[in-house]
């Protein structure tokens, strides 16, 4: 029993440090993000489903739609933006998708309410926007949005 008590704050301690590990290492900075957003439009995309970063794989996973419906699944280098990967199959934008502009005005909620560290988007077909990342002391934040509210 003594060393299960020990123990404890052992693992505490490390997970106080896998936190955040993780916070620098699955997610980027809004400069770094920017910089794969300007790539992404270069490869077509005018809506938005999904953003999500894999250090694992040193990526930027992408989702969403060219102008003329095609939906696009992307995965670019974290470092420079170059193409990993690209999927399309024609489609039609869906309603609910987010624009380059709502997008910008997402992460900016996001930021302006302390997120310095992007993890990741998500936007569901009823129009509700998650986003991950962290703060500057590296606690995880959770916001959700509706694509209602970047409109306005």
């Amino acid at each position: 029993m003594k060393y299960r008590l020990w123990m404890l704050p052992a693992v505490a301690l490390g997970s106080g440090i896998s936190a955040s590990a993780l916070a620098d290492e699955a997610t980027l900075s809004y400069s770094q993000l920017k910089t794969l957003l300007d790539s992404a439009e270069s490869y077509g995309f005018t809506h938005y489903e999904k953003l999500d970063v894999d250090r694992d794989d040193n990526r930027l996973e992408v989702e969403g739609w060219r102008d003329d419906g095609w939906e696009l699944d992307v995965s670019m280098a974290l470092d420079d933006g170059a193409l990993m990967r690209e999927s399309q199959r024609q489609s039609n934008i869906p309603d609910w998708s987010l624009t380059a502009e709502e997008l910008q005005n997402a992460l900016a909620q996001a930021q302006n309410r302390g997120m310095q560290h992007f993890a990741e988007l998500e936007v569901d077909s009823d129009g509700r926007i998650e986003i991950e990342g962290y703060n500057a002391q590296q606690n995880e934040l959770d916001l959700d949005l509706h694509r209602d509210e970047l409109s306005r």
